[in-house]
């Protein structure tokens, strides 16, 4: 009834969507009424498992996958009678041992610990006709398809002359110098203080600039465990207790004056941040501080580090800037980066300009570039001193020997490389790998022949699809 009950919501759901596209459609000489796509599309979404409601674009994009299918089991169909195509009992009785259908591997009758039981898979198809019935039932037109898509793919024909001089051919790893332009030498560049300042000002509104910003008044308590504290664990406990108790009903500034505790006020902070400077991180305080007004005093608040916090919502601000003092440390670093890296772009045009390659090794350790020697460079090969560069890897591997590359530029760094051997791959390792290699290439081929095959018989038929697809 379950099952029924679903197949009735569906198809009601599917008519309504049907009756809005007038989905008439037609694929070859097999023409469709609406309700027969609308049973068949039913069918598909329960086949999917597919049970929650759909938005219409979700509708939409099944019915296509949907319409898709039939347009492919025209094709295949009209292609197993062609290449007749036929399934022998041994070959299914075959198959479906050698395959158990993948809802089959979930009967718990067929496990053993929890893992499916090829044996007793076996063994229920001996036993039990019905049961093997069903089986190639359910198996005998996926493997027909199977048998067909087989026959297509082993159409495609391979060179195999022609693979073995192409992957002879292949680099198989280089020996090469690389000069390397590495802005990080340019240690006497650096950016000032006033420098900095200036960038944080010409960047602030964009990076820096916050909305909806709050603070917290704060007085903290040292962890007990800290050795400075541990004969007045008991002394703090009451101190906290009592700064609490008093600012619930005077406030907190109040109350820490009252009792000559420290009050901090804390930076302003966004209810997306997850840190708030001057207390750390805390994604808890964070949403507490924007869940009421200002003044509100919050509970008693425990770091995982056993510090405590007496907190009250401090201000409220529509907008503020990250302060220059908290970003002032990596701005440096990152404005003295952005420096070097431009002053190296000049360094490197200049070399350009000024040697002619067959001179560029000797200049370069002349100028005090770096020069790396890198003795077996491959495509997905690291090289000392460097890392993994794809883009200088593969320009040194399409480089003839003696020759250099372009200049590659990767992540602000500039390389140069010689090539001095291109080490290409023999006659012994081709006949080591020849049968997986050849096996790539028919696969490879048969692919492109199965889609290309696909896209003439679908050009081939007459396609009326549903209004909307």
């Amino acid at each position: 009834m379950k099952k029924e009950l679903l197949y009735i919501v569906l198809l009601a759901s599917l008519l309504s969507f049907c009756a809005q596209a007038k989905a008439q459609a037609q694929i070859g000489s097999r023409s469709y009424t609406a309700s027969e796509l609308s049973e068949g599309f039913a069918a598909y979404l329960e086949y999917q498992g597919i049970k929650a409601d759909l938005s219409p674009a979700d509708s939409l994009a099944l019915y296509g996958s949907f319409f898709d299918e039939l347009i492919a089991m025209y094709i295949y169909d009209k292609a197993m009678t062609e290449y007749a195509i036929h399934v022998s009992p041994k070959e299914l009785d075959d198959e479906i041992k050698a395959h158990p259908p993948q809802g089959v591997r979930q009967i718990p009758e067929l496990m053993t610990n929890g893992v499916f039981d090829q044996k007793k898979y076996e063994q229920a198809l001996r036993d039990r006709p019905q049961f093997k019935q069903d089986i190639i039932s359910y198996s005998r037109d996926t493997f027909g398809y199977q048998k067909l898509l087989n026959t297509i793919h082993a159409e495609a024909g391979i060179d195999s002359v022609k693979v073995k001089r192409d992957w002879k051919a292949q680099v198989q790893h280089s020996e090469a110098e690389i000069i390397y332009f590495d802005f990080n030498q340019l240690q006497d560049i650096n950016a000032s203080d006033e420098e900095v300042r200036e960038y944080y000002e010409e960047i602030k509104d964009t990076e820096y600039r916050r909305e909806q910003g709050r603070s917290l008044y704060f007085v903290r308590f040292a962890s007990g465990s800290e050795r400075a504290n541990a004969h007045r664990v008991d002394e703090i406990t009451a101190q906290r207790e009592q700064l609490y108790e008093s600012a619930k009903t005077k406030g907190l500034a109040a109350a820490a004056l009252e009792l000559d505790l420290p009050l901090q006020e804390s930076q302003f902070f966004s209810a997306t941040d997850q840190v708030i400077r001057g207390l750390g991180r805390s994604e808890y305080l964070v949403q507490q501080s924007f869940a009421s007004p200002p003044g509100t005093l919050l509970e008693p608040y425990e770091t995982p580090l056993r510090d405590f916090y007496i907190c009250e919502i401090g201000q409220s601000v529509d907008e503020y800037y990250i302060p220059f003092e908290v970003e002032s440390a990596l701005l440096k670093l990152r404005l003295r980066s952005q420096k070097r890296q431009a002053a190296m772009q000049d360094i490197v045009q200049s070399f350009i300009r000024k040697h002619k390659s067959p001179d560029y090794l000797e200049a370069a350790r002349n100028e005090g570039l770096t020069v790396i020697h890198a003795e077996e460079v491959t495509l997905n090969g690291t090289i000392t001193g460097l890392g993994t560069i794809e883009p200088l890897n593969r320009a040194i591997s399409i480089t003839p020997e003696g020759e250099f590359t372009p200049l590659i530029e990767h992540n602000d760094f500039y390389y140069l490389a010689k090539v001095l051997a291109q080490q290409r791959r023999s006659e012994e390792d081709w006949l080591l790998h020849k049968a997986e290699i050849l096996s790539q290439a028919r696969q490879k081929a048969g692919d492109k022949h199965l889609d290309e095959w696909y896209l003439q018989q679908k050009a081939k038929i007459e396609i009326k699809y549903p209004e909307g697809l």
